[in-house]
């Protein structure tokens, strides 16, 4: 009897080990496969490298993209795709974009000013400067 209750805190930790731990990593690892294997000519999908692509072509392992915003192709592994962009994340991403970033300069000495002179005249200085 004292045998058993030796090993039953070891076996507690492990039956909590796998439920806090290797279970939950099983059920991401499955929906990151399942997502992999759902995807269509047409998706929008960010890699694990980071590039924005639209999917060109698909394979049982391999995806074709066309990388924006050149639309240059490359080939990739189903692995190497990190996530989907749907519809609604594009939105939000385009109404975060074209929101009005001057509305945050509060101070007029925070704004910076076009240059006034022109390329031509910025040589004609630097010449002079040299000699």
């Amino acid at each position: 009897m004292e045998s058993i209750l030796s090993f039953l805190p070891l076996i507690l930790l492990l039956v909590l080990f796998y439920f806090f731990f290797i279970r939950p990593q099983n059920k991401q690892q499955k929906e990151l496969q399942e997502m992999r294997n759902n995807i269509k000519i047409g998706d929008e999908i960010i890699t694990i490298g980071g590039f924005y692509g639209v999917v060109y072509a698909v394979d049982e392992k391999n995806v074709v993209l066309e990388m924006l915003p050149d639309f240059n192709r490359l080939m990739i592994t189903k692995a190497a795709i990190s996530r989907v962009i749907t519809e609604e994340e594009s939105v939000i991403d385009n109404e975060e974009d074209t929101g009005n970033d001057d509305a945050d300069i509060t101070d007029e000495s925070e704004a910076i000013e076009a240059p006034t002179e022109s390329v031509e005249e910025t040589e004609v200085k630097e010449e002079t400067k040299e000699e």
